[in-house]
């Protein structure tokens, strides 16, 4: 007894002592470079040269990012502006432009690409991206206020195309009644309710509609509760529990309803799910060597589909709702493990999982991303991530349910370098939807770092 009393004391002065102290810094946090890559990149079945211009910028707490297309088509010499045809137009030349760190700072805010987002401890929302057609890559809005450590809000807007229409909205108000005391554990216990309303009905003109159900509303809401159980240096180890609900939405159940034949053996309407997980980042001396994990255990109610609002959401939210129709009471797994070596590698995999997959009518998603500094005058940069998957063996094969990125360059001296940019995005078809394709762009051009 008087031992494990002894290991709480220790535990206690160590959360005291340390708390302040952040632990990890990335090295890939701060980064300054710009960049003018020449070379012919291919969309579909055209080819393109020119350049694309994409400096990054970071002073102290406030991040830029820019992605400036020059293309000329090679056969008709014009230049190529179907990026900024519709919504944002060229507001999409801005990646990002962000002030602070999201979790660590009492302000941050992002705008631009809302790709690896989520609300909370991501029940309802994660895996987001509103980037997933690079056609129409969305110009979104996220932030994270916390006030006097006590309350706080999150917020998401996924596209700031104001054409009358509302878009995703994701809000997420916080309370930590303890934050101003100096209580270990107790004043990081933070309870959280989320709500996120989505009224989108923009299609294009001549476009194939897939915004029939969200136009009237489309919503779910959630309440969670976390704590942090031990911080310092070397150890930050959280623990939360979720609750979600996806509301009914009453033009798919119409849509069920109208259709008998096809959906004869499914039912539909409100979804609840709840999920309970541990979380933690381990920094070895001098930041050698970092890890993060998460285990997440999921219970799925009839109806429910974790993580909802992710990336394949925003690629087609009318087929993505569909998914719910018929969807029984399951469990599942959710696991994540990254890490970050020597400063040098960064690479981190997720995993959803329910029980049973082959049998379960919810798919698994997976995900990947790898992000290096310069070996041997290398540097690579790619995220993969791809959903509603039955079986696990078609995890790496791409289709209309992948969304990939890879970045590889060489650099040849100081100011010049060499690389393929590929891209698996989602590009417009004459009928106006659309379809994955692959981008793929050998370039040389210039590069700066500093």
């Amino acid at each position: 007894m008087k031992k494990l009393f002894k290991i709480f004391v220790i535990v206690l002065f160590s959360n005291q002592v340390f708390y302040a102290q952040e632990g990890f810094e990335s090295a890939f946090d701060e980064e300054n470079n710009l960049s003018a890559n020449f070379g012919l990149t291919t969309v579909g079945d055209q080819t393109f040269v020119g350049m694309r211009v994409q400096p990054e910028f970071s002073f102290g707490k406030l991040g830029l990012g820019l992605d400036i297309p020059l293309l000329y088509d090679i056969r008709s010499g014009e230049l190529r502006t179907e990026e900024f045809n519709n919504g944002v137009g060229v507001l999409r030349m801005v990646r990002y432009l962000s002030y602070g760190k999201k979790k660590k700072d009492p302000i941050y805010v992002k705008l631009g690409d809302m790709t690896g987002e989520q609300l909370g401890y991501g029940a309802i929302l994660g895996n987001y991206s509103n980037a997933v057609s690079f056609e129409r890559r969305k110009v979104g809005l996220s932030a994270d206020i916390t006030f006097n450590s006590v309350v706080g809000i999150e917020a998401l807007y996924s596209d700031l195309n104001f054409d009358s229409t509302q878009k995703l909205l994701a809000i997420r108000p916080y309370y930590r009644p303890f934050g101003q005391t100096r209580i270990p554990i107790i004043k990081t216990i933070e309870l959280g309710a989320s709500y996120i309303t989505d009224k989108d009905n923009y299609t294009e003109e001549g476009a194939i509609s897939t915004t029939d159900f969200t136009r009237d509303g489309n919503s779910a809401f959630g309440f969670d509760i976390g704590a942090i159980l031990v911080q310092n240096l070397f150890l930050r180890l959280t623990v939360d529990a979720q609750i979600a609900t996806l509301n009914k939405n009453d033009a798919l159940e119409e849509y069920v309803n109208q259709n008998p034949a096809i959906y004869q053996d499914g039912s539909y309407g409100t979804g609840t799910g709840s999920a309970t997980g541990i979380e933690a980042n381990f920094s070895f001396i001098a930041n050698v060597f970092h890890l993060n994990a998460r285990i997440e255990r999921q219970w799925y109610g009839d109806n429910y589909i974790p993580q909802f609002f992710n990336f394949a959401y925003e690629i087609n939210k009318d087929a993505r709702l569909k998914e719910l129709i018929g969807a029984e009471k399951s469990k599942g797994i959710y696991g994540k493990l990254g890490s970050e070596i020597l400063s040098l590698v960064k690479i981190e995999g997720e995993l959803l999982l329910p029980d049973a997959l082959e049998e379960s009518d919810r798919g698994a998603i997976v995900g990947v991303n790898l992000q290096t500094k310069e070996i041997a005058n290398f540097t690579a940069r790619g995220s993969y991530v791809k959903a509603q998957l039955s079986d696990l063996s078609d995890a790496f094969k791409f289709d209309q349910r992948s969304l990939a990125n890879l970045l590889v360059t060489y650099r040849i001296n100081r100011f010049m370098e060499a690389g393929v940019d590929y891209q698996w995005t989602f590009a417009e078809k004459e009928d106006g939807s659309f379809m994955a394709v692959n981008q793929l762009r050998p370039y040389v051009g210039v590069s700066l770092k500093f």
